[in-house]
């Protein structure tokens, strides 16, 4: 093992290295850590998601996520009952549609996936808070989180408007926050416009800050049934 060299000798005789900062008083004990702890998680500060898959009579296991399940429409209901009775206050609904289409029509009809599913989630638990995902990569034949132009990239602003309809569909269904998750530019503020014109005004937006287009989001992906047919969401995430 190496020893150190013996310091010259005017620094063996100079001021000891003393920090101007010593942290490790508030860490000295569990009381004093307790005291400052910046975060303190509880039952309140989580949201369940919850996967919800149409045209399945059973929850199906998600295998690259063990222990997790598409649940069924009516199995819905029942993860909602049991996440209240747990003591969560909120769930986030993530739709698998059978009935996708190129520019994801099904999430913006009554009677659609998302409007059922929100529907089913809030007469389940009237008292939770039911935040409706909006995207419309688990809607479209192509996984893209919007519509296509004739290049093969997302169209932006064509998407917002569509993102408008979604909203209102999910605001409708008893949706009490809408969480945009495309990343298109203007998404916020196009959505709020609609829920304030369609008289939600009280319906809060729950924004994605970042996201990334990273293969570290495969086991949501294969959760949600989102996989891309061609290119990359490089250019939206």
């Amino acid at each position: 093992m190496k020893t150190l060299k013996a310091l010259p000798e005017a620094a063996a005789n100079s001021t000891p290295l003393r920090p101007s900062s010593r942290l490790r008083r508030l860490r000295r004990t569990n009381k004093l850590r307790a005291m400052v702890r910046e975060t303190n998680l509880t039952p309140d500060d989580f949201i369940l998601p919850l996967f919800v898959e149409e045209k399945i009579e059973d929850r199906t296991p998600i295998k690259s996520m063990p222990g997790i399940f598409r649940e069924t429409e009516k199995s819905c209901a029942v993860a909602v009952k049991k996440a209240e009775a747990d003591g969560l206050n909120a769930v986030i609904l993530f739709g698998i549609a059978h009935k996708k289409d190129t520019r994801g029509n099904d999430a913006m009809k009554k009677g659609g996936l998302l409007d059922r599913m929100i529907s089913a989630a809030k007469n389940a638990s009237p008292e939770m808070t039911v935040i409706a995902d909006l995207c419309f990569c688990e809607y479209t034949d192509h996984g893209h989180c919007g519509v296509l132009d004739e290049c093969g990239d997302v169209d932006n602003d064509a998407t917002l408007e569509n993102l408008q309809r979604q909203a209102v569909i999910a605001a409708e269904a008893g949706a009490d926050i809408i969480a945009p998750s495309g990343m298109m530019d203007g998404a916020v503020a196009a959505i709020r416009s609609a829920l304030d014109e369609s008289g939600f005004p009280h319906i809060a937006i729950m924004s994605y800050s970042t996201k990334f287009a990273s293969c570290f989001y495969g086991p949501f992906r294969d959760a949600a049934g989102c996989s891309l047919g061609k290119g990359n969401r490089k250019t939206y995430q």
